[in-house]
């Protein structure tokens, strides 16, 4: 990493640290980890079970949906805050690469967010410590990698909303449209539309890929159940076409091109835009 690139991001990281609205989104994350894992817990000891079961499966819709909004938001805001602040036009006229314009910013908001992420889930693992056994270690490890993965790809569709911004109101709205269309908009619209076009397996998988905050809950509950019995028959699909391991790759795959695209898009019109 360029020296300048690594200058911005720990110029960025340590805004996104001294943040209220980060502090205050990582210590809600904190309190909703504690109280579903609590309620998992619960719901462990009335039927008389063990592990984390019912604790881990309720943290991956959690872990996915608003680490993914926070990652859009922050994302969103960067490159033109900083430009409606003259920070980004200063920077501009620097000899700075305009890759670490984009990759700079990108890489302190998502490390800021990877410790609120780690702050949230340290808190849960310590509660569910006490009834964890060896072999919930690895489900719970790619629940955190999970989200880790769906932030990071949130961040860098952010930065590309913001390069693509005018003003910061138009960056928020359009981070909060794309956040409920990911989360909501799309599983809603394969519920109307796949049995009249009678998707099959291969039609959800491509909408799995086309989603990243799908592809990461897949991901988490693949890991859950390597055979896949947790998905049902789209589950089944995946394990008997791929593999685990395979299935897994193609998930971790998409995921990344969600980070790679947005970031190469955002650089292409840094490059070609009056800063």
């Amino acid at each position: 990493m360029a020296d300048s690139t690594r200058t911005i991001a720990a110029w960025e990281f340590q805004a996104a640290a001294r943040s209220r609205w980060v502090i205050a989104t990582a210590l809600v994350f904190a309190v909703l980890c504690l109280a579903v894992t609590m309620l998992g817990m619960r719901s462990l000891r009335e039927i008389g079970l063990s592990g984390v079961g019912p604790a881990s499966a309720a943290l991956i819709n959690l872990g996915i949906l608003l680490p993914g909004a926070m990652g859009l938001l922050l994302g969103g805001n960067t490159l033109v805050a900083a430009r409606e602040q003259g920070v980004l036009p200063m920077l501009a006229v620097q000899p700075v690469p305009r890759t670490s314009l984009v990759v700079g910013p990108f890489a302190g908001i998502a490390g800021a967010l990877v410790v609120s992420i780690l702050f949230g889930y340290g808190v849960a693992a310590v509660v569910l410590s006490g009834i964890a056994r060896s072999s919930d270690i690895g489900p719970l490890l790619a629940l955190v990698g999970a989200t880790i993965a769906v932030a990071v790809a949130c961040v860098a569709i952010g930065v590309c909303i913001s390069s693509l911004s005018r003003s910061r109101l138009q960056a928020t709205s359009s981070a909060i449209s794309l956040w409920f269309l990911l989360a909501l908009g799309m599983d809603l619209a394969l519920v109307a539309v796949a049995p009249a076009m009678r998707m099959g397996p291969v039609g959800l998988l491509v909408a799995v890929l086309c989603n990243p905050l799908e592809a990461g809950r897949v991901l988490a509950l693949l890991a859950a159940s390597p055979d896949g019995t947790v998905l049902g028959p789209f589950g089944a699909y995946l394990v008997d076409t791929f593999g685990t391991k395979g299935s897994a790759a193609l998930l971790i795959s998409s995921i990344l091109a969600w980070v790679i695209v947005p970031l190469a898009v955002a650089r292409w019109v840094l490059a070609r835009s009056d800063l």
